[in-house]
């Protein structure tokens, strides 16, 4: 995908076993395709040979022999996310049942999103908002910290456009400092947000602490509880009023698992993250959501702006802002191999070794479509 800039990719996984079963998961690219398949393609040697039921040993055989236990799991868990996800796929298809069942079972049938309302002119602001509330999506997801000015109008004409009903939520990104936060957030009051989410520093837990305990408003941690590590000790500084979750960043869907528990036992609710998921992450979200009681909010998508996907079936339908839990065995969701050669191909054409050049046009571009800016299309790199 291409999102403003910067293109965001996805590097597609297939694992086979012996018994001629396939899992597919999929990497988010941080540094670029070539080095996330690389490092992919390292563990062939670890894997191959192995149960593929054993996942959370296979998991921590990869991050000993990676050298992780010394180096952050972010350093290579980005990759490993994609191994972890296809393991997983390959045990829920083995037991033919789809993967939230065999993590305690369906806690909720559909999942809800948020609905992202980009950071533009006030116009397309009000006019993106209404769109979504039209559609039925029932919370609604700002980024701040650019312009504490235009944050603060931004946020009003939200308001103004589509009433009192609609949670709204911001997000900083870690913009502000500690006094900044609060100041801001305290003039935002007055536009009852749901939750701020990561306003201050992720390394300064007595801040984020701070900010929680001088305003009203609800604090959501994102970079502060990436790992189950992060949010054990988010927990301890009672910095946040809900954690936000990604198994990419923490260790894999065990990981995800074990800091979700941690925050029901805490009391406090969880947010699954978004990276600009294809299909295929996007039904593992969905299917660990399902089986967790801690996800009581709207959680993070960037599947709305999509317009088109590589799994069978074309994209899954969002339904008054909800996405169905998919009921096939394992993710529940398989490769359309057809389309997966389609943006591969562009991949290799327009992308490839330019993944830190600018400027980047609109995609819609490439598949010669209305040059409008509205959408991302899907680039699964392919090798």
């Amino acid at each position: 995908m291409i999102l403003g800039q910067s293109p965001l990719l996805s590097v597609l996984v297939e694992v086979t076993t012996d018994e001629g079963i396939t899992g597919i998961g999929e990497s988010p690219v941080v540094n670029s395709a070539e080095i996330c398949k690389s490092m992919i393609d390292a563990t062939k040697p670890l894997l191959i040979g192995e149960d593929p039921f054993h996942v959370e040993k296979l998991r921590k055989k990869l991050y000993a022999r990676f050298n992780l236990v010394h180096l952050h799991l972010h350093a290579a868990n980005w990759a490993f996310s994609g191994i972890d996800m296809a393991l997983w796929d390959i045990v829920g298809k083995t037991c033919r049942q789809p993967l939230h069942r065999l993590w305690g079972g369906g806690y909720r049938d559909k999942v809800n999103f948020w609905g992202w309302v980009p950071h533009s002119t006030i116009d397309i602001i009000q006019e993106e908002s209404r769109k979504y509330v039209e559609e039925g999506f029932d919370c609604l997801y700002l980024k701040v910290g650019v312009d504490r000015k235009n944050d603060i109008a931004s946020v009003g004409a939200i308001r103004d456009a589509v009433g009192d009903e609609v949670d709204l939520r911001i997000d900083a990104n870690q913009a502000w400092t500690p006094s900044g936060a609060i100041r801001i957030i305290k003039k935002m009051e007055k536009y009852d947000l749901e939750m701020v989410e990561q306003p201050v520093l992720m390394y300064n837990l007595d801040a984020l602490a701070r900010v929680r305990n001088a305003v009203s408003t609800p604090i959501l941690s994102h970079e502060s509880s990436w790992t189950m590590y992060d949010t054990l000790n988010v927990l301890k500084h009672d910095a946040a009023d809900a954690v936000q979750l990604d198994p990419r960043f923490d260790g894999g869907v065990w990981g995800f698992r074990v800091a979700a528990g941690m925050a029901e036992a805490a009391g406090i609710g969880a947010v699954a993250h978004s990276f600009a998921e294809l299909g295929v992450a996007t039904a593992l979200m969905i299917q660990a959501i399902a089986s967790s009681p801690s996800f009581i909010y709207a959680n993070q998508t960037a599947y709305t702006f999509l317009s088109d996907d590589v799994i069978k079936g074309g994209m899954m339908k969002f339904e008054h802002g909800h996405l169905p839990v998919p009921k096939g065995s394992g993710l529940g969701v398989e490769l359309d191999s057809a389309k997966v050669e389609k943006y591969a191909k562009l991949y290799d054409q327009e992308i490839r070794g330019k993944e830190f050049q600018t400027p980047w046009q609109s995609p819609r571009r490439f598949l010669g479509l209305e040059d409008d800016g509205a959408d991302w299309v899907p680039m699964p790199a392919q090798f």
